[in-house]
Order: C-alpha cells, then structure tokens, then sequence
C-alpha cells in the first residue's frame, strides 16, 4: 500500500488489536486463576465437611445406612464428585452422575490438613482440565480411616472460558477495526497540513520562484520540513535567476565573436583582397574561435566534473615546485602589468598534475587582472593535519562582504558590465572549486583591508 494514510491506519488497527489481544490474554488468565482457586476452595471446603461428619459416624456400615448426610453435600453442585469407600476400595458413598474414571489421588493422611497445594489435576472424559484431592477421614470412637476423594469436573468452568474468548476475540477484532477507521480519519486530518504544503508547492513555477511556505501555520513537527522546502525554494531561485543571467550573458558573448565573424567576412568578400590581407583577416577569425572555444571547453569541463566524468591521475607532487613553475608562466603577464608574482612555503600534494596547475592558473589569472598597479601577488603553500593549504593573495579592491560567499558559484560575475566577457563568463572560479572537490579538498575566499585572499585546501597524503 503506496498510502500513508492507509498505512498508518493499518499500523494502528495491528497495534490496537495487540493491546486488546494482550489485555484479553490477561484477564482469561485472570479469570481462569480465580475459577481454579473458587474450585479448589469449594473442593477443600467440601473434604473438611466430610471429615466432620464422619467422625459423628461410629462404623462403615452407619455411613452405608445414611448415605444422604453425605451426598446433600454435593447437591446443588453441577461437577462435583464426592466418592467415600473404605481403604480396600468398598464404596460407601458415592456422588459420581457422569460416571468418570477417577485417577488414583495421592491420599493425604488424617492428620494432614489440606491446602491448595494438595488438590491434584485431572482430565476427566470432556477433556476439561480439572482438579480433585484424596484425604483419609477417620470415624468416631475409633482409629479406623476411611478414604475420602472429593473432585470437580470443570467442563462448566471450560465452557465459561471457551465463551469468555470469543467474547475478547470478537472485542479485539471490533477493537481493530475502530481503531483503523478512527486511526483512518484522524491521520487524513493531521495530513491535511502536507496537502497543503504540497499546493503551495505545486503552485511554484519558474515565473513563481518567490513563493514560500507559511513556517507559523505548519505543525511543530513539520517546521523543520517547511524551512527546508523555503530554503530550497531560495536556492532554486537564486539559481535560476544566475542560469538566466548566465544565458543572457552567454548569447551576449557568443553573438559578440559570431558578429565579429559574420561582419569581418561579409567586408572581406565585397571585393578582392591581397594574400596578407587574407591571412591577416583569418588571424582575427582564429582569434574568435578560439575564445569560443575556451569557453566551450570550461562549460564542459563543469559538465563533466559534475558527472564525476573527470578521470585524475593522483600522484605525489611538490607543492613549492608546481606553484613556482606557475609563477614561471605569468611572470611576463606580470610585468606588462607592473606586477610580481612571489611564491613562499612548502608542502605536499596528492593531485593530478594538470589539474591542480589549472586551479592555480585560474587563481592567479584573476588575482592578477584585479590587483593593484606596483604591487606583489602571493602563492603561499602550506601543509598541516594531513591537509595542504594554497593561497593565492592579491591587494587591490575588495570583494564586497555580500558577494565573498558567491565568488565560487557557477556563472557568478561581480561585475555585471560585460567587458571581457571572454575572461569573465564567471566559470573561472567555479572550475577551481570542481577541482578542489574533486580531489576531497575545499576553497575558501576573504577579502578584508585591501586584500583578497583564495584558499585550496588538498590532502597531503593518499
């Protein structure tokens, strides 16, 4: 059953109907202890009555002629047994209408007096489990005993029991079913807040991305699930609203170089141009692909990172040794912008090559394009706790408090003016946090006091 509803209903009705089966098992045994104990009561009350009367008896044959004393004691008595026979089995009295087969007792002496503990279980032909006591009763004047058997057929107590069960069967059942029907409509109730946090829901779409739940009229229990699904709802919209940014600003930088392309050509074929102009118009041309083409490369470097389609290739690098060959690389960048770039500290890092030099290439090329003119970018590497810490350091304008937390994002620029849209379609950073995460390792940026700092943390050992 794909309900909750329903199974829940279900789940109260098997819970209601142990509890009842459990009561019920209760008070039948209840009711069958305190039948047993009136039995043996009434059985012991009997033997003690009929030890009385046989000492007012002065022989066995007084008994044989009076025999009434002794069966009036099982009048009225629907079950009971009341045998008196000498000790070589001579029957005096006997009170036996079904005729049952009494088992040979443990006989109690006459001195004995009798208790609970010696009343004997027997199964007489109703298969009834019933209970009998065998006493030694002595006659007046003499020392001369008699064998007493007082027991009870309990078919009448069986009976009793057997209808007391139906009784709490048929309750346990009717129990269960109530307790489904009732389980049924008050959980239908309690469910009617998820039904209608699932309308609101439902009522959001991409043109109703602002819409939030209601935290104050959801149950206490469901809070938690509301500002969940709000929180969601934010990021949902914050994202969307980026992919449409993004999407603005990607046809804006494809349609730029496509224009480019577009216009250059038409100028070119209006008429007959020399060899060098001709090579000189396709060096322009190649220039637009291959801007177009990084860009192709980055979107799809992402798409495959989130796939975990990236294959790495770990291996054990010198930090201090793979940052310097970086700073190698943009020294003469450097220069034409009155920059230097520095690298300090050493460490360990278990990653691919290739893919580490990119995140730091990435690093470096943006805190180059907003550094300060005459001023110092810092790698600085450092390694402790089995992690290892890259830091890329730039002074110049700081990133605003509001934007630090979103330098990482996907399709994410601070600048909404789009120049050098080719530099800045805000997948630069986004590809460094893939690259960090897949290798296990986390980013982290600052920007306070004229001084913007990016952190890669990566293990240290394998």
């Amino acid at each position: 059953m794909h309900s909750l509803t329903g199974r829940l209903a279900i789940l109260f009705a098997l819970l209601a109907m142990a509890t009842f089966a459990a009561v019920g098992a209760y008070l039948h045994q209840s009711l069958a202890t305190q039948l047993q104990h009136r039995d043996d009561t009434e059985v012991l009350g009997k033997v003690t009555q009929i030890r009385h009367l046989l000492r007012e008896m002065e022989s066995e044959e007084a008994i044989l002629k009076d025999p009434t004393r002794f069966t009036d004691i099982a009048a009225g008595h629907e079950g009971l047994i009341l045998v008196v026979r000498t000790r070589q089995g001579r029957e005096l009295v006997s009170v036996n209408p079904t005729h049952e087969v009494l088992p040979p007792f443990r006989v109690l002496s006459a001195v004995a007096e009798p208790t609970e503990a010696n009343v004997q279980p027997w199964l007489p032909r109703s298969r009834a489990p019933s209970r009998g006591i065998a006493v030694l009763g002595v006659l007046d004047g003499s020392d001369h005993a008699v064998e007493v058997i007082v027991a009870r057929d309990s078919e009448e107590r069986a009976g009793l029991l057997a209808d007391y069960r139906r009784h709490i069967i048929w309750a346990t059942i009717g129990g269960a079913l109530v307790s489904a029907i009732l389980g049924f409509v008050l959980v239908r109730q309690s469910l009617a807040s998820i039904r209608r946090i699932a309308a609101r829901v439902s009522a959001v779409t991409v043109n109703q991305l602002q819409t939030r739940l209601d935290p104050g009229s959801a149950p206490s229990e469901l809070k938690e699930l509301v500002a969940t699904l709000n929180g969601m709802l934010s990021r949902l919209e914050d994202g969307f609203h980026r992919i449409s940014q993004f999407s603005a600003d990607l046809a804006h930088d494809f349609r730029t170089p496509i224009s480019n392309l577009i216009g250059q050509t038409q100028v070119t074929l209006a008429q007959r141009r020399t060899a060098d102009e001709y090579e000189s118009i396709l060096e322009s041309s190649l220039e637009e692909y291959e801007r177009m083409a990084r860009m192709t490369e980055n979107m799809l470097f992402l798409a495959r990172a989130d796939n975990a389609q990236v294959a790495l290739k770990k291996v054990m690098l010198d930090a201090a040794e793979e940052l310097g060959r970086v700073a190698e690389y943009f020294e003469a960048v450097a220069a034409e912008r009155d920059l230097e770039v520095r690298v300090s500290g050493h460490g360990r890092i278990v990653a691919d090559q290739m893919l580490l030099r990119r995140a730091v290439n990435n690093l470096v090329d943006n805190a180059l394009r907003y550094a300060a003119k005459n001023s110092v970018v810092r790698i600085e590497v450092d390694e402790t706790g089995g992690k290892t810490s890259v830091r890329v350091i730039n002074n110049g304008v700081e990133v605003p408090i509001e934007e630090i937390g979103k330098v990482f994002d996907r399709f994410y620029r601070s600048d909404p003016a789009r120049s050098n849209s080719a530099s800045s379609a805000g997948l630069g950073l986004a590809i460094v946090k893939s690259i960090v995460e897949l290798h296990g390792g986390s980013v982290r940026a600052s920007s306070q006091a004229g001084e913007t700092c990016f952190e890669l943390l990566f293990p240290s050992t394998p």
